[in-house]
C-alpha cells in the first residue's frame, strides 16, 4: 500500500517574519480581493509564490523563492522529519474541535494502482497552471490532503504525548489555530511508515496537485537516464488524516442557481413534486434545521420573497430510476447526484457540460449566502444540502468513480506555506 518517508521541510523563519501573516489558504480558493490582501499582510507572504500577480508569475514565483531561501526568510530542516499537524477550530455548532493528521511524502502512484484513490474529476486549465509553477520552482507549497482507514488508532497514541510538548510552528489563520510538531526519531518515523504501508490513501483535497505531481514526475524521469524511483520527485508532500479522527469535519456544499433564461417558479414547483414533497418552512434557519434531521436525498430549497421549502423524496420514488444517468451505484446513491442529475438538468435544464463550467451555478458553505443572493435578486433560487459522508467518499473512491464537483468541504482547508517542499 502507501510509501511514505520523512522530508526536510522548508519553512518560514519565526524570527524574521510572523507566521500568522506569510501564510495563505489554497491557491484555488484566492481571488483577486484575497490575493491583494495576502500581498499587503506581508512582503514576505506565500502567495508570491503560490499565486504570483506578475506577467510572468512562474518565473517571479521561482525568483522569489530563491531570495527568501537566500536571505534565511525561508529555512531548510536539518534533519528528514515527519510533522504532525493539528488544527483546532469551532464548527458551525460553536464546538470546538481538533483535527490531528501528520504531513511526510509519499510516493507517487498512477490511480490504476490502487493505493492513492481520486473521488473528483479534474479539469486541465488547473493542471496546466500548477505544472508551470512545479516546473518553474521544482517545489510545492501545499500539502495534498489524504484520507486514511485505522480503527487501532495507532498514530493518535503518538499524538497523545505531543500534548505537553513545544511546537515546532504555529499560527493562527482565519480563526484555525494550526500547530506543527516535529518529529526526527527514526523509531516513531518507522511506526509511520509501518501504519501506511497497510493503507490506501483516499485523495479528500488536492486532486489536481497530486495529478500535476505525476506529470512533473513523468517529466523529470524523461530527463533522467540514471533515475531509480527514490529520487525526490517520486513524491509529493501529502497531509493524513484518520478517517475516524473526532476532528474530521465535512461540511456541505450548497448551489446558488442564477441566470437561467426561462425559469418559472411554479412551473419548477409542479414538476419537482413529482418527486419531491415539498414541507413549507418559515425561515432559513429552520430550513437548516428541518434538513439536518431529514432522511436521505432531501434539500432545501430557498425561493425569493423569503419562501423556503424542505424537499424530502416521495416515499414511493425510486431515486436510482429518477436519475437517468448511467452511473457506479455508490455515486448515484448520493444526495447531490440527484440534485445534479434531476433537479439542475432534468428540471432546470443545466446541463452536465453547463455544471462543470459553473455556467449557472455558484457554490457556497454558508446557508446566509444562499439566502442573501436569492432575496437579493442576484439568484432565482438556491440549495440547501446535508454534507456527503466520508464513507462515502471511501465508496465513491473504491469503485474508481467520481462524485459531481464540490461534492465535500473538508474544514478546516490546510494552510499554504506553513510547511513546503523542494525536490530539487
Amino acid at each position: 500500500m502507501a510509501t511514505i518517508r520523512p522530508f526536510k521541510a522548508i519553512y518560514y523563519n519565526q524570527k524574521i517574519t510572523d507566521l500568522s501573516k506569510v501564510v495563505a489558504p489554497p491557491y484555488d480558493v484566492i481571488d483577486r480581493k484575497l490575493q491583494e490582501e495576502l500581498y499587503s499582510n506581508s512582503p514576505y507572504n506565500i502567495v508570491r509564490l503560490d499565486l504570483n500577480r506578475e506577467s510572468d508569475p512562474y518565473l517571479s514565483a521561482a525568483r522569489e523563492l530563491e531570495t527568501m531561501l537566500k536571505q534565511n526568510i525561508l529555512l531548510v530542516d536539518d534533519n528528514e522529519c515527519i510533522y504532525p499537524y493539528f488544527q483546532t477550530f469551532h464548527e458551525i455548532e460553536g464546538r470546538e474541535v481538533t483535527r490531528r493528521g501528520f504531513v511526510a511524502w509519499i510516493k507517487l502512484e498512477p490511480f490504476e494502482s490502487g493505493v492513492v484513490l481520486p473521488h473528483e474529476r479534474t479539469l486541465s486549465k488547473p493542471k496546466e497552471d500548477r505544472l508551470k509553477l512545479m516546473l518553474s520552482t521544482n517545489a510545492t507549497f501545499s500539502q495534498i490532503f489524504g484520507l486514511y482507514s485505522d480503527k487501532e488508532m495507532k498514530a493518535e497514541a503518538i499524538y497523545e504525548s505531543l500534548r505537553h510538548s513545544q511546537p515546532f510552528l504555529s499560527a493562527e489563520y482565519d480563526g484555525v489555530k494550526n500547530v506543527i510538531y516535529r518529529l526526527k526519531d527514526e523509531s516513531i518515523i518507522s511506526i509511520f511508515k509501518e501504519l501506511m504501508s497497510n493503507h490506501q490513501v483516499y485523495i479528500a483535497d488536492g486532486h489536481h496537485r497530486y495529478e500535476t505531481a505525476l506529470e512533473y514526475q513523468k517529466i523529470m524521469k524523461s530527463k533522467n537516464p540514471s533515475h531509480t524511483g527514490n529520487e525526490p520527485y517520486n513524491f509529493i508532500m501529502m497531509y493524513f488524516t484518520n478517517i475516524f479522527d473526532s476532528g474530521l469535519v465535512v461540511y456541505p456544499t450548497h448551489r446558488i442557481v442564477h441566470s437561467l433564461e426561462h425559469f418559472n417558479k411554479n412551473e419548477f414547483i409542479n414538476k419537482v413534486s413529482e418527486v419531491f414533497e415539498l414541507q413549507s418552512i418559515g425561515s432559513i434557519e429552520e430550513l437548516a434545521t428541518g434538513l439536518k434531521y431529514a432522511h436521505e436525498y432531501s434539500f432545501g430549497l430557498v425561493l425569493p420573497k423569503k419562501e423556503y421549502y424542505l424537499m424530502t423524496t416521495h416515499k414511493d420514488k425510486n431515486v436510482m430510476k429518477v436519475i437517468k444517468e448511467d452511473l457506479p451505484a455508490p455515486v448515484k446513491k448520493l444526495d447531490v447526484t440527484l440534485l445534479h442529475d434531476y433537479v439542475l438538468d432534468q428540471v432546470l435544464g443545466i446541463s452536465k457540460a453547463a455544471q462543470e463550467r459553473k455556467l449557472n451555478i455558484n457554490y457556497t458553505i454558508e446557508r446566509l449566502e444562499v439566502d442573501e443572493a436569492v432575496q437579493s435578486g442576484n439568484a432565482q433560487l438556491g440549495f440547501l444540502l446535508n454534507p456527503t459522508r466520508v464513507q462515502q467518499v471511501q465508496e465513491v473512491a473504491q469503485a474508481h468513480a467520481v462524485m459531481p464537483q464540490k461534492s465535500t468541504y473538508f474544514y478546516p482547508k490546510l494552510l499554504s506555506g506553513i510547511l513546503n517542499s523542494k525536490f530539487i
